[in-house]
């Protein structure tokens, strides 16, 4: 029985223990919303979440990538809005490169839009199955973050 319950703590720790690496909120008179993203050190997760005190709790599994920075997150359109650039790695080889990924999610209107490489959590596009076509350039990324802070 205590074998069990130990080996059942040690389990309980190695999901638990994590690291908040970038975390925002922002709150007017009635609500609060943000964004938290944390690396869990045992299991090599990161999970991006975005939440809202009106119900918004949206989870997002990104690759088992090292965090090596997060290049900015900024408010936009008077904070309805935050633009996450951030860099991955992965974890056995440090001398790659990396990919980056860009989030922008905008909370009044519950839309998001992303530009990166790497396939994450999109569908294939439904007339090619290509996932590069259902996913938004740099360029049409660029533009989204133009109109919402010109």
């Amino acid at each position: 029985m205590a074998a069990a319950l130990g080996l059942a703590a040690v389990l309980l720790i190695m999901v638990l223990v994590h690291n908040t690496i970038a975390y925002g909120q922002k709150c007017n008179a009635t609500n609060c919303w943000g964004y938290q993203l944390e690396q869990y050190r045992f299991s090599n997760e990161t999970i991006l979440t975005i939440s809202g005190t009106w119900g918004l709790h949206l989870e997002y599994r990104l690759p088992r990538m090292r965090v090596e920075r997060v290049n900015e997150d900024r408010w936009l359109a008077t904070d309805r809005a935050i633009h996450l650039n951030f860099r991955l790695k992965p974890f056995k080889d440090t001398a790659a490169a990396g990919e980056t990924l860009q989030i922008l999610y905008d909370f009044q209107r519950g839309e998001m839009y992303v530009t990166s490489r790497m396939q994450l959590w999109r569908a294939p596009d439904s007339q090619s199955g290509n996932p590069a076509k259902s996913w938004l350039t740099e360029t049409e990324f660029q533009g989204v973050l133009t109109r919402l802070e010109p």
